[in-house]
């Protein structure tokens, strides 16, 4: 054999382990992290669209802040005329009818010291996070004096009520024996004043809901076939369905879909947990 056949075959050698290299290098390595980086870049681009709509509320959170700020600084104060419970529980109603939860009132009792006195009550109920805060602000900042204390706020851990909390806190309401202080009237409310919307009692991780309404659950379901718009599915059950982009399934919705690579992505929340699932058309 010729020293030149001998190199060109030497050579093709070369050149095939390279090429094959190559090849696995992309399909076995390459691909996977592009695949992964892909899924990273869509979850970012979601994250990136809460946090640019929070920031885009920003201006208009802290304009009410300040507005808030000075009408609490310039709100005059002032007593209830008598140590009649059904006052302050009279108050407390017409606080509440703004922003409603359920609550109790039992007055416990009534102290005296020279021309003024302090009733003394408890309040117990439940309501929604911000209707609590915003119920307890307003005590505290309308024009009647009146202090809270020993506040127990606990969680509601309920399918369906993870947004509640029970409370209760003591009452202490202060009135003028001699109404000296007193306008004889009406004291006057304070205003739903801006608070917190972050629920720090909300969990992270839920309990997941039942599929009562028999959307289509996707880790039980095939992906027979996409166009251009749509994807068909055969559910749990093995029956046809049609999906859109954005369309509800079971704990989640389908986000993305490509007719070229034959896949349907979708985005589940189990309880907090947020899961991107790929489903290719089976051939």
């Amino acid at each position: 054999m010729s020293y030149a056949i001998r190199n060109t075959i030497i050579l093709l050698v070369v050149l095939s382990l390279i090429s094959g290299g190559g090849y696995a290098y992309f399909e076995f390595v390459q691909k996977p992290q592009i695949d992964r980086l892909d899924q990273e870049v869509t979850q970012l681009d979601s994250e990136y669209a809460v946090l640019s709509e929070t920031a885009a509320e920003l201006p208009a959170t802290l304009e009410r802040y300040e507005e808030s700020k000075a009408f609490i600084e310039s709100f005059e104060k002032t007593l209830f005329d008598n140590n009649n419970p059904d006052e302050t529980f009279r108050f407390l109603s017409i606080i509440n009818s703004t922003d409603p939860l359920e609550f109790d009132f039992v007055f416990n009792d009534s102290t005296r010291a020279g021309q003024y006195g302090t009733l003394q009550s408890q309040v117990d109920g439940r309501g929604s996070y911000r209707s609590v805060l915003n119920f307890i602000t307003r005590i505290e900042n309308s024009e009647p004096v009146q202090k809270i204390s020993n506040i127990v706020i606990t969680p509601i851990n309920e399918v369906g009520s993870y947004g509640d909390v029970n409370f209760n806190f003591r009452l202490q309401s202060f009135y003028d024996r001699e109404n000296i202080l007193s306008t004889r009237q009406t004291p006057g409310v304070s205003g739903s004043i801006p608070i917190s919307r972050q629920n720090p009692f909300y969990p992270l991780i839920r309990n997941v809901e039942p599929n009562e309404d028999n959307l289509v659950s996707v880790e039980e379901s095939s992906l027979v076939g996409i166009g251009r718009d749509r994807v068909y599915l055969l559910n749990q059950e093995g029956r046809m369905v049609t999906l859109q982009q954005n369309d509800r399934v079971y704990l989640g919705r389908l986000q993305s879909l490509n007719m070229n690579t034959g896949e349907a992505v979708f985005q589940l929340n189990k309880g907090g947990i947020i899961e991107l699932i790929t489903l290719k058309v089976e051939r």
